[in-house]
């Protein structure tokens, strides 16, 4: 209970602010266990912000420091939703709920835009997800990919429209940021009509639309590219380096922790530039960037043997060791480390995705002929 005698107002002030606290409370324990949908949820936001928007008439940091001192306790067994708030104004508290992975609800005052700028743990997100914001920045909401349509993949809203007229260029750009945790592939078709395929472990940004003279997105993980033909250039940007594509189809890999950009050319023509420097490739062709001797090569190569995670599995021919384990360790969601020295050691070796990550380490172990051990759910390649 809140003490009267701490704050001169009167009674139904407080009573108010009871209320507030346990309509609140209410609202938590129905999230929780799934008693309320979503479209019944936001129905029912104004009447619950209106009670807590009556304790504006108590002395506001006090109360708010109570309220949130009984919402705590009530939160312990409730780890799945937190609550923040915001005092000022003729709002005392500003409630956000924050359920599933999937969405943030507000309600309370309106804030600025710095003030509506969010961020997102990524580690937290285990299946394919859509983030969806505005001037690149601020987080307007989260959702699940349909899971069904992995293969068919998430269509931006118009894609494939051609004509620049239907454009309405006074509303703000929104921006997308697609992540595909361990254990999935998610396709992509962008405004353009562009296709991404997007392996494990891997993020895309892209606007809803093209409006400037490029057609840009951001990347980092691994994916397949099928870029629709345009008098735009379209511009892949994967750390400190960029892909130029004309309409094309080619394969991207781009890893801080590996140092490494990587584009293996199907069909068309690409050139891929690090320190002002741009290398074209032609099909058949693998062009990378070491980020740790600051140097871009060349070489012909099979296509295919970089495309086989399309088809659910992992090939490798003459392959470094700390690429096919960056690879194992993605796709499954695991750390595998490897001892100093053995990073470079190059194999060759095939194997099913839909294999146990325990049948792929020993399996691993007994190719490249080196004792693997567990602990603390890593894996230790000695």
């Amino acid at each position: 209970m809140i003490r009267k005698n701490k704050i001169n107002i009167e009674s139904e002030d407080w009573e108010m602010a009871e209320r507030a606290i346990k309509q609140s409370g209410t609202v938590k324990e129905k999230l929780t266990s799934q008693e309320i949908g979503e479209e019944t949820f936001s129905g029912k936001v104004e009447e619950w912000v209106e009670a807590v928007h009556g304790v504006s008439k108590i002395d506001k940091k006090k109360a708010v420091e109570k309220m949130l001192a009984e919402l705590k306790k009530r939160d312990r067994k409730k780890r799945a939703v937190r609550v923040w708030w915001t005092a000022g104004g003729s709002v005392a508290a500003a409630i956000l709920v924050f359920f599933t992975l999937t969405q943030w609800l507000q309600w309370g005052k309106e804030t600025s835009d710095e003030e509506k700028i969010t961020t997102v743990a990524l580690t937290e997100i285990k299946v394919p997800t859509l983030i969806t914001m505005e001037r690149e920045h601020g987080v307007l909401s989260q959702e699940i990919l349909d899971l069904k349509k992995a293969k068919e993949g998430y269509r931006v809203k118009g894609s494939g429209k051609k004509e620049e007229a239907d454009v309405d260029t006074s509303e703000p750009i929104r921006y997308n940021r697609v992540v595909i945790p361990a254990g999935f592939t998610y396709k992509v078709r962008l405004a353009d009509g562009s296709v991404v395929t997007l392996n494990a472990g891997s993020e895309l940004k892209f606007p809803e639309e093209f409006r400037d003279s490029l057609r840009e997105v951001e990347f980092t993980g691994e994916a397949y590219f099928e870029v629709e033909k345009s008098d735009k250039p379209f511009i892949v940007k994967a750390g400190d380096s960029r892909v130029q594509v004309y309409g094309t189809r080619f394969n991207l890999f781009y890893s801080e922790k590996l140092a490494l950009a990587e584009a293996v050319l199907v069909e068309g023509s690409i050139g891929m530039t690090a320190n002002g420097k741009e290398t074209k490739i032609i099909p058949h062709q693998r062009v990378w960037y070491s980020m740790k001797d600051s140097l871009m090569r060349t070489e012909n190569v099979d296509p295919a043997d970089y495309l086989t995670w399309l088809g659910n599995s992992f090939k490798y021919n003459r392959t470094r060791l700390d690429k096919i384990v960056f690879d194992i360790a993605q796709w499954y969601g695991v750390e595998i480390k490897i001892a100093p020295g053995l990073e470079k050691q190059a194999y060759s070796l095939e194997f099913d995705r839909s294999a146990t990550i325990d049948w792929v380490v020993r399996a691993l172990g007994l190719i490249i002929d080196k004792p693997i051990k567990t602990e603390g759910g890593a894996y230790y390649i000695e």
